[in-house]
């Protein structure tokens, strides 16, 4: 009885007492200057609050609302609104007592928001700006954990460090955090550390396309937290991954370090077209196709020798996963529809079954050699491929895989702005070039044009139409001009040499991307954060 009796005293002895009572706190007087410029800052941190709640989202819209709290408790302090919470502790060996200004504190929290949003919001456009991509949401929650814990340290030490001692509230959460971690959630907290990996490492973001295994599953990450992930297929699905589960898996991230993919495709083509024309054709269709990446720029290769096909493989880069279905398809079907207009045959998976006749091939085998022969002879005329600059062997290269082509008086051979890298030899008549604001530059056979778009890969600078005469043209796919560029470096350099000339000569200049330096960044980076906080 007497034990039961020295609890019930030693419980009431523990037992806390709250007060509360209204009390208006003594603020010191102000200067008259200085409280006008507070209430002007009060002012304008209430209508950038409002702008930054309603139009923005994320740690924008937390730093409006920070601010909107803040002036609230400064607002109700200078009405004479406060009131002071005082909780009575006793303790076996102690009393003490806390005393907790409710608007003063709010205000003081709303400051502690306002600036750690607006610290994470540097930060994010800080890293956007240098690096190109934003702070990932496990550095986020760290950042932000750090600096609330930093400033509720500060308002503690400042207001209550002498009305209540620290060692208890530490004592308290400590042990309440180790009960919570003892009871065994093995399977959550694996989730959980393998969020911490997922995002520490930056495998991928919200918004990544990716794919779940070589071949797998390809879908948009939808969000992603520290427990499980949500993908949404390209069929429609929402796909739920256990953090933990998705570690185990080979994750394809489509869209980093760029969202662009290369796409590769296999084409059979006849025996009876040589590859450099094949070449010319296909690539003419990727290079045409505006939906095709030029840079890197498309490639057609000629892998082997089938059975009844040359097999080449056509090799460009689309913008991202979500548009490559549709842009294949209508790669492959312009690509079938250009070699039929090229009487270029497809065997595969047909097989065609030709009756030989000895004599009539003879015949067409020595009609193509005295062509090719006409043309080196053609060839060999202009000065830029005369013995100076190429041997016979080169110039027959050329000459083998040329197009003849005949214009009328004023046709168009290449159109301003066009996207085509043919080189042309004028064999008969000329050709003028049409500069905006220039005289027509007039060019006689024999002599070449459209080098430029040949070796820059850019859009043909003007229009190039026939003279009074009409013309004859010999035209040269870069595929043909190419290898012997790389043999013989003083053709290269010569035709080089002429474009640089012309170039000057017509006022082109060459458009070059200009790399903003860190400094130019940062100007930029601090003008953007300018405007974003101005109040209107």
């Amino acid at each position: 009885m007497l034990a039961k009796k020295l609890k019930m005293r030693q419980n009431a002895q523990m037992e806390s007492v709250v007060h509360v009572e209204p009390a208006l706190e003594a603020i010191p007087p102000i200067h008259p200057v200085f409280n006008t410029a507070i209430w002007l800052i009060a002012i304008y941190a209430t209508v950038l609050g409002v702008k930054l709640f309603i139009k923005t989202k994320g740690d924008s819209r937390g730093l409006g609302i920070g601010l909107l709290i803040a002036v609230f408790g400064l607002a109700g302090i200078a009405a004479g609104w406060e009131y002071v919470i005082r909780i009575v502790i006793r303790n076996p060996d102690e009393s003490s007592t806390l005393s907790v200004p409710i608007l003063r504190t709010i205000m003081e929290l709303g400051l502690l928001t306002a600036l750690v949003s607006f610290t994470l919001v540097i930060l994010s456009n800080l890293f956007l700006a240098l690096k190109g991509s934003d702070v990932n949401r496990l550095q986020k929650a760290l950042l932000r954990f750090g600096l609330w814990i930093l400033g509720l340290s500060v308002m503690y030490q400042v207001h209550f460090a002498d009305q209540y001692s620290i060692k208890t509230i530490v004592l308290g959460v400590g042990g309440a955090l180790v009960f919570v971690v003892g009871l065994g959630l093995q399977r959550t907290l694996t989730n959980l550390f393998s969020g911490f990996d997922l995002q520490a490492d930056r495998v991928f973001q919200k918004g990544d396309m990716v794919q779940i295994g070589v071949g797998g599953l390809e879908g948009e990450v939808w969000d992603t937290s520290l427990r499980s992930t949500r993908i949404y297929t390209l069929d429609g699905q929402m796909l739920i991954v256990a953090n933990g589960e998705l570690l185990t898996k080979e994750v394809l991230n489509l869209d980093h370090p760029t969202p662009t993919l290369r796409v590769r495709r296999n084409i059979g083509i006849s025996y009876t077209t040589p590859p450099m024309r094949a070449k010319d054709v296909m690539l003419q269709v990727l290079r045409q196709d505006s939906a095709v990446l030029k840079s890197p720029a498309p490639l057609v290769l000629l892998l082997n020798y089938g059975d009844s096909c040359i097999n080449y493989e056509l090799r460009f880069w689309v913008a991202s996963r979500q548009v490559m279905d549709e842009i294949v398809d209508g790669v492959l079907s312009r690509v079938w529809y250009a070699l039929r207009e090229s009487d270029i045959e497809i065997p595969f998976p047909l097989r065609t079954i030709r009756m030989v006749d000895m004599k009539a091939d003879a015949q067409i085998v020595a009609a193509g050699e005295e062509r090719i022969t006409r043309t080196e002879q053609i060839v060999s005329k202009c000065p830029l491929f005369d013995e100076a600059h190429m041997g016979s062997l080169e110039r027959r290269e050329l000459a083998r895989d040329a197009q003849e082509i005949t214009l009328q008086p004023g046709e168009l051979a290449v159109r301003h702005g066009e996207v085509s890298d043919h080189m042309y030899l004028i064999v008969l008549g000329s050709v003028r070039v049409l500069l905006k604001g220039k005289e027509p530059i007039e060019i006689q056979a024999p002599h070449w044009f459209g080098e430029m778009a040949l070796l820059l890969d850019q859009p043909r600078s003007a229009d190039v139409i026939a003279g009074d005469s009409g013309a004859t043209l010999l035209r040269f796919a870069k595929a043909s001009v190419m290898p012997v560029l790389n043999r013989r470096p003083e053709f290269a350099q010569k035709l080089r040499q002429i474009s640089d000339e012309r170039r000057n000569s017509s006022g082109l200049t060459e458009a070059t991307n200009r790399i903003p330096s860190f400094k130019d960044r940062v100007v930029e980076l601090l003008k953007r954060i300018a405007v974003s906080l101005k109040p209107w």
